[in-house]
């Protein structure tokens, strides 16, 4: 058996002087399409397999990937990894440590409806096909669509020298779709993005039918060709679900994740406030359907909800093993590698800020004139806490009712400040996007939250390139 392989190359490790050896060995079927204005841009399929060594020798890391996972070929490398380690190691002053856990013994299938990779690629195609046809049915005005469509279902084992023994069943189907509408010499468009890690291809027969994914994306083109141009300047606003979401992960968690936080804007604040008094934001890796959700990280450490912000006080931090150690705090669960190519780093999984006490109506009060954001065409941010996202979806705020739709409307700011000015949260609508991380490798993530009203000051309106 595969497990016992990799025990066996594991106990060959430790003898080699390895305080910490770890393999972690995936298979995975995946498949990509792409489709474009009626035509398939291109198709593939492909078995993806092999294995990650990662050890701790001299108080050091090595990591080597390979392809072969014979006994020979693991024992091969894990004495590649061993060699890379001990030469690092003599330039190293202060040697890694790893936060003790538990080890686990455990087996993890996926299960799911419809395997995607047993599904034909002519009825991949199809559904696409018929998400194009929608959208030109639902608007004459629609020139042109892209969509890409990925899936892959798998099995992962992690064994470490520790006793560590866990085999994984796990797999994705992702869908992304770029809408062009044109009307007048006016061009614009709309995204959108969703997927689950914990269904097959139902996911798309029972959630997210062509005509439920065309109607949603049409509905965003027509507020946008519609839409007035946004006044620059810096005004109350009232920001939604997936503007939320894009801000707790893209601006706020990335500075919550341990390996960056020294470099970042919470350097040196645990415990300080750094939002007003009821404002939570939440990374879970936990939570049911969603798209970072999985019941173990990379590491063989259980996956746990952490209450980045509590009550206003930076309150943790997401940590892998090694930071855990480094800043003596619980490991959470959020240690995540692309593939077998990839060490784990510590990544975001579904964040989230909690809701709050105010009714979604009374968040508009009293906004003489502002903005209401609801859509989001991208977003970037630095460790400085600034950043920058583009809006597909947005409304002016008018004496407190919703007036006139904006098209090509970008936010930009630094979110720490942003926190400071927030005047009040939502208790009725929440809401999760799916997204993808990038981090110098992909990971697919939720985030999401309730309606936050933001004072004016910190976050600016502008046009859009």
């Amino acid at each position: 058996m595969l497990i016992d392989k990799l025990q066996k190359a594991a106990d060959y490790g430790e003898t080699l002087g390895a305080t910490y050896v770890e393999l972690r060995a995936e298979a995975l079927n995946r498949s990509n399409t792409q489709y474009e204005d009626g035509r398939v841009r291109s198709i593939s399929q492909r078995i993806e397999d092999g294995v990650a060594i990662r050890l701790l020798a001299g108080g050091t890391w090595g990591f080597v990937s390979s392809s072969d996972l014979s006994l020979n070929g693991l024992k091969d490398s894990v004495k590649d990894a061993y060699s890379l380690a001990n030469s690092a190691s003599k330039a190293r002053k202060d040697p890694i440590k790893l936060a003790e856990i538990k080890p686990i013994q455990e087996s993890v299938p996926l299960k799911v409806s419809r395997n995607p990779t047993d599904v034909d690629p002519k009825e991949k195609i199809a559904y696409m096909a018929k998400l194009w046809e929608e959208t030109q049915r639902l608007d004459s005005r629609i020139s042109a669509i892209t969509i890409r469509q990925r899936d892959g279902i798998g099995t992962k084992c992690l064994v470490t020298n520790e006793g560590t023994q866990l085999e994984l069943g796990f797999g994705h189907v992702h869908l992304w779709v770029w809408l062009t509408g044109k009307e007048n010499g006016k061009i614009t468009g709309a995204r959108d993005e969703s997927g689950s890690t914990a269904k097959g291809w139902e996911y798309y027969e029972d959630n997210q039918t062509p005509d439920v994914v065309a109607e949603r994306l049409v509905d965003r083109v027509k507020k946008q060709l519609a839409g007035s141009k946004p006044k620059p300047g810096s005004f109350p606003c009232v920001l939604g679900p997936k503007v939320v979401g894009t801000l707790a992960h893209e601006a706020l968690g990335h500075l919550a994740e341990a390996d960056l936080t020294l470099q970042s804007a919470f350097a040196g604040k645990m415990g300080q406030e750094v939002a007003p008094k009821g404002v939570s934001m939440i990374d879970d890796g936990t939570i049911k359907g969603g798209l970072g959700t999985s019941k173990y990280d990379d590491e063989g450490v259980p996956t746990t909800r952490v209450e980045l912000i509590k009550d206003g006080i930076l309150n943790a931090l997401m940590t892998d093993r090694e930071y855990a150690y480094k800043t003596q705090l619980p490991p959470s669960g959020n240690a995540r590698a692309e593939d077998y190519r990839y060490v784990p780093l510590i990544r975001m999984r579904n964040t989230f800020f909690e809701r709050g006490d105010a009714f979604d109506d009374e968040l508009f009060e009293n906004i003489d004139f502002g903005y209401y954001c609801l859509g989001v065409a991208g977003g970037q941010a630095q460790m400085n806490a600034s950043f920058q996202v583009g809006i597909q979806e947005a409304f002016e705020i008018v004496n407190g009712e919703l007036g006139n739709s904006v098209t090509n409307m970008s936010i930009s700011g630094i979110a720490t400040e942003a926190l400071l000015k927030i005047e009040g949260v939502g208790k009725d609508t929440f809401n999760f996007g799916a997204g993808r991380c990038g981090k110098g490798q992909e990971a697919l993530i939720s985030d999401g939250g309730p309606l936050i009203r933001f004072g004016a000051g910190p976050i600016t309106f502008g046009g859009k390139a």
